[in-house]
């Protein structure tokens, strides 16, 4: 596996991830899988359990308006794998700023406001 357009892996959880989800959700969606490295290899997530609340907390508190996501523990319990829906009352905004998905990297969309 590798990352794409709609893939992407974290090592570990860091708020970087909150500017995928708020592209995704804004453009098409995709999935974010924790616990495997930036080359596709399995390194695991520690205390699964507290991983997916913290997860679930920073999206809840800091993507405005909530996506529509879903969390899943595979890989014999070592891996997260979280799938955000493209959403229906777009822009998604992380810190006042939508993101949107350049191939593998996710960088922000300028939003107008009037």
């Amino acid at each position: 596996m590798r990352e794409t357009k709609t893939v992407e892996f974290k090592e570990t959880i860091t708020n970087t991830f909150l500017k995928t989800v708020s592209a995704f959700a804004n453009y098409g969606g995709g999935e974010i899988f924790f616990g495997i490295d930036d080359s596709g290899n399995v390194k695991g997530v520690s205390d699964i359990i507290q991983s997916c609340l913290d997860i679930e907390n920073k999206i809840n508190d800091s993507i405005s308006p909530q996506p529509d996501y879903t969390l899943e523990v595979q890989n014999n319990d070592s891996v997260i794998r979280l799938t955000v829906k493209s959403g229906l009352f777009k822009p998604y905004l992380y810190k006042s700023k939508a993101y949107k998905r350049n191939d593998t990297a996710t960088i922000d969309r300028y939003i107008r406001t009037i």
